[in-house]
């Protein structure tokens, strides 16, 4: 039984954390409150900070700042706790909307009696504009979160309606900024909760003049374009100023910059010399059109390097026998991963590359000469000849290493956790949405 800690759930432990910080900073320095409106007051203000809060964070993951994604252990990881933020931040919101328009309904269902208000003259007031921006804000915040799921909207539309969490965020700040006592801002969450907001406001203004990621981005100069069987495409870049990569990492391209960056595996080893290949599946309209659209001498734009996927070939020896499994386009890593060795490894490796047939397979020539070279067991499968991937064929292992197809790397996954030594599964998820 796995046991439960809570820095491998950090969504809950900042939520968590915010909360008792609230209580000891806010909550023992105030009257207990002894009826509802005081509950709600109290309620509410504890549902604001974490909503900030969870925002905050939102922006900062936004920004693809390198040292956070190497602590996280790739960009997948990092969007991946980007996109529950976004979600836990809607659920937030809408316990602090409610919170905000209950007094009515408990009125008119008997249960509260209702609070005497006093007379104020229409007058314009910071007060009443922050609660009109937080009133746009919430719709907006609730509309982008609910489309955010729809995975039937259009990636390319998805992404422009991802720019308007910047104008959101800044109208969270300054409504929470108006509406936050006073009195909270001089204890130590409210310092915590001004400095993330800062680092928020710094986000989200970056996003707006489309310097996300300006900091890891290179340009090139497409080189040559090898068509390749099963739909593919080889497009080899000259970088001159990239940085240099690990084996099975990848970059953000953008041939067009009306589509946007792409993620796309980089398929060579660094030789430092500036030189990049990348294998691309025709999967998809904007891929498909590559083929087409691409010429030699070209300008490519490429952001990074991201990703933990590398194998832990780092000249250590490795930690046990290791499988590898690669679906269709999904070998390119391993393409890396071999062409960044230079002598058998340390344990034995299996590597299984399921394909549909062995004509479409990319590489598969360069595969046989490295696996053959470095000791590694190859097996092609092959799905036009009925061959399957099954389970119980993969030998022991201390780790899996997968990339491919989600639906197969699941399967894999919820399979290899019923051995009776379950090897560490290591895959990546390329979804950035």
């Amino acid at each position: 039984m796995k046991s439960f800690r809570l820095l491998d759930h950090p969504l809950g432990a900042a939520m968590l954390l915010t909360a008792l910080l609230f209580l000891l900073c806010h909550g023992l320095f105030i009257a207990w409150p002894d009826n509802y409106f005081a509950w709600r007051h109290e309620l509410m203000l504890l549902s604001g900070v974490e909503l900030i809060m969870l925002m905050s964070l939102g922006m900062l993951l936004g920004m693809r700042p390198l040292w956070l994604e190497k602590l996280w252990g790739g960009l997948d990881k990092l969007y991946k706790l980007h996109r529950r933020l976004g979600i836990a931040a809607g659920l937030m919101l809408s316990t602090h909307w409610l919170l905000d328009l209950s007094p009515p309904w408990l009125v008119q269902l008997g249960l509260i009696a209702p609070k005497a208000r006093s007379f104020h003259p229409h007058v314009f007031s910071w007060t009443g504009l922050a609660k009109q921006f937080g009133e746009w804000a919430a719709w907006a915040v609730l509309g982008l979160v609910l489309l955010a799921l729809l995975r039937l909207v259009p990636y390319g539309f998805w992404r422009k309606l991802h720019k308007l969490f910047a104008p959101v965020y800044l109208m969270g700040v300054f409504h929470s900024a108006i509406l936050i006592p006073l009195a909270f801002w001089q204890t130590p969450l409210g310092w915590l909760l001004a400095v993330l907001m800062l680092v928020g406001c710094y986000a989200a203004l970056a996003s707006l003049r489309r310097q996300v990621g300006s900091l890891q981005r290179y340009a090139g100069t497409i080189d040559r374009i090898v068509p390749l069987p099963g739909d593919m495409l080889e497009v080899c870049c000259q970088v001159p100023r990239w940085p240099g990569h690990q084996a099975g990492q990848f970059a953000l391209l953008s041939f067009d910059t009306g589509e946007g960056a792409h993620p796309f595996t980089i398929a060579s080893a660094w030789k430092g010399k500036g030189e990049l290949r990348f294998v691309i599946k025709a999967l998809g309209d904007y891929t498909t059109s590559l083929s087409t659209c691409l010429q030699p001498g070209g300008k490519v734009s490429l952001e990074g390097p991201y990703g933990g996927f590398t194998g832990g070939l780092d000249g250590r020896p490795l930690a046990g026998p290791q499988v590898w499994v690669a679906g269709g386009v999904g070998v390119t890593p391993f393409l890396a991963w071999l062409q960044s060795l230079w002598q058998p490894l340390s344990q034995p490796v299996d590597f299984f590359y399921c394909v549909r047939n062995a004509g479409e397979a990319a590489g598969l020539g360069e595969l046989r000469r490295s696996c053959l070279q470095l000791g590694i067991r190859l097996h092609v499968i092959q799905s036009s000849q009925g061959q399957r991937l099954e389970v119980s064929s993969l030998p022991e292992a201390a780790d899996v290493w997968f990339c491919g197809p989600q639906g197969l790397g699941l399967s894999l996954q919820r399979q290899l956790a019923r051995r009776s030594v379950p090897p560490r599964f290591h895959h990546e998820a390329f979804s950035l949405r």
